[in-house]
This record gives structure tokens, C-alpha cells and sequence, in this order.
């Protein structure tokens, strides 16, 4: 069961990351470019929020039931703070990935809401950006990660 949910989160972050330069491109393009907000642009939002969405309950039940480091740092969270790794998967990474999801969320709904296409792009271009700084800022360094992955 681990490996299927760990195999489905790693491949379902490449289709995000997809849909999030998408709608990007199709959010600033339309906004500076002062075009009219299409049924693409809704459907491209929608299918970005859904793919959030199946990350965050893959990722939920990666933390809550399958991860080994998050079940390690729960036996001992003054221990895990202290083990950079333990403390990425049970603190850092999971609250900035929910926070991404909450500006993704936003994106959708506020643009959705707007009266005017500039609004819906500007919305949804704003809201998206902050999440996707928020995905990248939480990402393991490299060195973190490297030798460390043995266990989960």
C-alpha cells in the first residue's frame, strides 16, 4: 500500500506541476494581455484544483498512515525537530503544501467570483504564484534528501 500511494504522489506532482504552468501561462497571458476569460481558462483552473486535491489526500495519507518518517517523528517529536529530515516531513513540508493548497483553493474560488475577465485572471495569476513560491520554498535541499531516503 506505501509504495502505490508513494508512486501515485511522485507522478501525480509532475501532472500538477503541468497544469500549474499552465494556468500560470494562461492566467499573466490573459490578464497583461487583456483577454477574455474562456471556458479554458475555468477548465484549466478546475483540473489544476483537482489534481491539488488528489495531492493533498494522497500526501494526507502518506502523513497520517503510510510514512515512515512521520511515524518516527510522532514517537519522538523533540527528537524529530532536531533530525532535519523527520522534521521537513512533519512539519515543514506538510505546512507549506496545505498553505499552497489554500492559495490554489483561493485562486480558483475568488476568480470564479470576479465580476470582470481582469479580475479572474489577475486573481487566479496572484493566488497561483504565491502558491507555487510556497511549493518551491518548501522543497528538501538536495543534500537533505541525498542518503537519506533509505527509510521512506
Amino acid at each position: 500500500m506505501q509504495n502505490i500511494i508513494n508512486l501515485l504522489h511522485s507522478y501525480n506532482r509532475y501532472a500538477l506541476l503541468l497544469a500549474l504552468i499552465y494556468v500560470l501561462f494562461r492566467a499573466y497571458s490573459g490578464w497583461l494581455g487583456k483577454k477574455r476569460y474562456e471556458k479554458a481558462d475555468n477548465t484549466a483552473s478546475a483540473a489544476l484544483l483537482g489534481l491539488t486535491h488528489l495531492q493533498l489526500l494522497l500526501g494526507l495519507i502518506q502523513y497520517f498512515f503510510t510514512s515512515e518518517w512521520t511515524r518516527a517523528a510522532f514517537a519522538d517529536m523533540g527528537a524529530a525537530m532536531k533530525s532535519p529530515m523527520h522534521r521537513y516531513f512533519a512539519v515543514e513540508h506538510i505546512s507549506m503544501m496545505l498553505l499552497a493548497v489554500v492559495f490554489i483553493q483561493l485562486g480558483r474560488t475568488l476568480s470564479k467570483k470576479a465580476a470582470d475577465d481582469e479580475s479572474k485572471f489577475k486573481k487566479l495569476a496572484i493566488y497561483t504564484t504565491v502558491a507555487v513560491v510556497l511549493i518551491l520554498a518548501s522543497l528538501a535541499p538536495k543534500g537533505l534528501l541525498l542518503g537519506s531516503l533509505r527509510m521512506g
